[in-house]
């Protein structure tokens, strides 16, 4: 347990991180971990599910979860007056929750409106497809929500099994931040800490794969939407990669902001897109650096191009001395500004304790501090180099190529 005090709020944020996600999932049970975060909700026997909502809410407090590729989060937000009402809770929720036959198959037709929901979304789609061409076979391939097919074959009873092997004392970190009493916050911990302590997983539970890099390509599903969305894709770096600050100030220079590379040429000087950004995931053993935008299907080969463009370009220059100073400044601030609340706080403890990621937010902002151009440009050199994977949603040509460089 980690807990972090702050003085200056009235507020109590309480997060419980579990160290499994869709990554550690079998074909059998793939959405498994998106499905506990549902049914996980539904009641236990001292709680109804409505019972288990209005707890928080009817104290003005908020109550949810969400699962990720490698943990899943539960996490609660209300006034320090009523955090034994959280904990409470939350340890009720986790070690005591019926998931009864009937909310299971209620909560099953919930999980499809969502993936219906996302296959909605272009920008979501991109990404699940870059991901699954980039990846290959590994469990980071998989969309964290699992399938249509996968949820509607998911059996009960395997779920069940997959919970008490997963949800277990020593794989979950609980994180508080705010008007925390520490003391009193373990001992209330301490029976739930029990139970999940005597938990052995009932039979074998696949473990995570190690991150495979598939070959790049381009990949293209043909929606009837308005605009192309568009996702082009690198691998990246681990999580703890010592490089991370070097590829911090890469990514924010190409498209960090307004002022970035790629959105002054693509955006303000050509007009070719309302918004272009870039981004960088990192997990335990791997990355993803993408750049991504959308745009009328005429445009796509013009914004690949002048994307290439701007790439060459910082192969051959590197950055300039001004770039990288605006960019340390913009890390710094964006970073310090991203933890003004206590649930920011929460969350980052929590993580990076479940993640074993033992860097300070000093210790961070130092690295970024610390990064050269030669840095910035040895890593550009490394990345940019390969031939990307090019992930493409909406109306698509039959005729069109596209060639990504």
């Amino acid at each position: 347990m980690v807990s972090e005090r702050l003085s200056h709020t009235a507020a109590f944020n309480l997060g419980f991180f579990v160290g499994v996600g869709s990554r550690r999932e079998s074909v059998a049970l793939h959405g498994a971990s998106h499905m506990l975060e549902h049914v996980l909700f539904k009641g236990t026997p001292r709680l109804s599910a409505e019972e288990i909502s209005a707890s928080i809410e009817g104290v003005g407090g908020d109550l949810n979860a969400y699962t990720a590729k490698e943990h899943t989060c539960f996490y609660a937000r209300l006034l320090a007056e009523d955090a034994d009402r959280a904990v409470g809770v939350m340890s009720d929720m986790l070690a005591h929750s019926l998931i009864e036959p009937e909310h299971f198959s209620s909560e099953r037709t919930v999980v499809l409106e969502e993936i219906a929901m996302g296959n909605d979304d272009p920008g979501d789609v991109a990404h699940d497809l870059s991901a699954r061409r980039l990846y290959g076979p590994s469990g980071l391939a998989k969309p964290v929500i699992g399938s249509v097919e996968s949820i509607r074959a998911m059996d009960r009873d395997a779920v069940v099994e997959y919970w008490l092997a997963q949800y277990r004392a020593d794989d979950i970190v609980v994180s508080a931040s705010g008007a925390v009493d520490h003391d009193r916050l373990l001992e209330q911990l301490a029976p739930l800490d029990r139970v999940l302590g005597q938990r052995h997983a009932p039979g074998s539970s696949p473990e995570a794969d190690a991150a495979a890099v598939a070959e790049p390509g381009i990949v293209v599903q043909t929606r009837d939407f308005e605009q192309l969305e568009a996702v082009m894709s690198w691998p990246g770096l681990a999580l703890l990669d010592p490089r991370r600050a070097a590829l911090d100030v890469l990514v924010t220079v190409l498209g960090g902001g307004m002022s970035a590379r790629l959105f002054v040429e693509v955006r303000e000087r050509r007009g070719l897109t309302y918004s272009i950004d870039a981004s960088e995931i990192a997990y335990t053993d791997a990355g993803q650096v993408s750049i991504e935008w959308a745009c009328a299907p005429e445009r796509l080969q013009q914004i690949v191009d002048v994307v290439r463009e701007v790439l060459d370009d910082l192969l051959a220059h590197g950055l300039t001395a001004a770039e990288l100073s605006q960019a340390k400044g913009q890390i710094r601030g964006q970073t310090l500004l991203g933890l003004e609340s206590p649930s920011a706080h929460m969350s980052r403890n929590g993580r990076t304790v479940l993640q074993d990621d033992p860097r300070t937010v000093g210790e961070m902002l130092a690295a970024v501090e610390a990064v050269t151009l030669e840095d910035v440009h040895a890593l550009a050199r490394e990345l940019f180099t390969a031939k990307p994977t090019l992930a493409v949603v909406g109306p698509w040509d039959e005729d069109r190529t596209i060639s990504v460089g």
